[in-house]
């Protein structure tokens, strides 16, 4: 009875020994956190600046739970705004937060476990099945939508991107669609940009010759992140013909916070297409600007109506594979292949004067310009 006592005894300090050395062994090189250097090489002043972090570059942290997870910013202290992103998928794929940094600084964030704190939402998005399923979606700054295809044949019929003008901080969607007289500002903005059957505001679609060729409206929708700080969605649209040969075209556009831009990829199932991103010229009365140094096009012009201010779109193309940049009678536009995964990446955006941002042309133009000059000269963000 003693010798099996004992026995029993050795086999549990055995285990016990060996479930110690594995749990040690598993931990081995975990941290409690990460930190994040981030340095702005660049003379632009970046404000909310979306900084992201590959989901497999948290491992040294250990498992983790999505919902867990506490971003610091260590020259004040203080935990700052974070989310997982998704990009639709069922597990995750990056971190996410913003960034204060002037030019030619540095500075350092850590990333930990923790329950953070619940911050307000500063984008939103939805289908609109109220309004023949429009697609809107904004931030702090501005509003935007694309038509659906119940649209098609309606009174007031429309094609591209629709921009709405805010000033305020707050999230309208909801509160505009419900009160159903957004072309008259209550206070908060207006809708009093008119697309119709062009770009509007910054879309884009394959061109042949100098025909635009326009799909029908979007068929459906996939909402792949939904706030606090981005906002990202992708639109389907049906086959449709383009010199002489089928297409599929999906679009998948995405928001940040603080961001007067979107940033969008055109994606088809050819290769062989020329698409022209650009923005609607309306009666001729605004004040265009086509740069190609810094490869985008904007427009400034007044709105529907002139006690509503005026109103700037742009487009932005970062890419070596421009053709052209050229005017038409209805458009500014930019002319591209695609790349080899036969996408179109762009961004595109407004502004309006009675926000407080944009008193005129120029500092919409200015805006424009270092966006793009930004993209060029990105936050260098390193890993300890």
């Amino acid at each position: 009875m003693i010798t099996k006592n004992i026995s029993k005894l050795l086999l549990f300090c055995l285990l016990f020994t060996t479930s110690a050395f594995y749990s040690c062994s598993s931990s081995k090189g975990l941290k409690s956190s990460i930190t994040v250097n981030v340095e702005n090489n660049s003379s632009i002043v970046k404000n909310d600046e979306t900084v992201e972090i590959a989901w497999t570059s948290l491992k040294k942290l250990g498992v983790l739970n999505p919902a867990e997870l506490i971003v610091m910013d260590l020259s004040s202290n203080k935990e700052i705004p974070s989310q997982v992103i998704y990009n639709g998928q069922t597990t995750p794929q990056s971190i996410i937060f913003q960034v204060d940094i002037a030019a030619n600084t540095k500075k350092d964030y850590s990333i930990s476990k923790g329950k953070p704190a619940d911050y307000p939402k500063k984008v939103f998005g939805r289908q609109a099945t109220e309004r023949f399923d429009d697609f809107a979606w904004e931030n702090n700054l501005v509003a935007f939508r694309m038509y659906g295809e119940a649209l098609e044949g309606k009174a007031g019929m429309a094609k591209g991107i629709d921009f709405w003008a805010k000033r305020t901080q707050k999230l309208v969607v909801n509160e505009w669609y419900k009160l159903d007289n957004y072309h008259h500002d209550n206070g908060d903005g207006v809708d009093a940009y008119s697309v119709g059957l062009t770009l509007g505001s910054g879309d884009a679609e394959p061109i042949v010759g100098d025909e635009i060729i326009f799909p029908i409206n979007y068929s459906s929708y996939k909402i792949l992140d939904q706030g606090p700080i981005r906002i990202s969605f992708e639109l389907t649209y049906k086959p449709f013909m383009v010199d002489g040969k089928m297409v599929n075209e999906t679009k998948t556009l995405s928001l940040d916070a603080g961001s007067q831009m979107n940033k969008v990829i055109n994606h088809y199932d050819r290769n062989d297409l020329k698409i022209a991103a650009g923005v609607t010229k309306h009666s001729g009365d605004g004040v265009p600007k086509l740069d190609l140094e810094n490869n985008y096009v904007a427009y400034w012009d007044l709105a529907d109506a002139k006690v509503n201010g005026y109103i700037g779109v742009g487009v932005i193309v970062p890419t070596k594979s421009i053709d052209n940049i050229k005017t038409t009678n209805q458009h500014l536009l930019i002319i591209s292949k695609l790349d080899k995964n036969n996408n179109l990446a762009y961004y595109q955006g407004g502004g309006w004067s009675k926000s407080g941002n944009f008193k005129d042309e120029n500092a919409w133009f200015d805006y424009v310009r270092n966006f793009s000059q930004s993209l060029k000269q990105p936050l260098k963000v390193s890993i300890n």
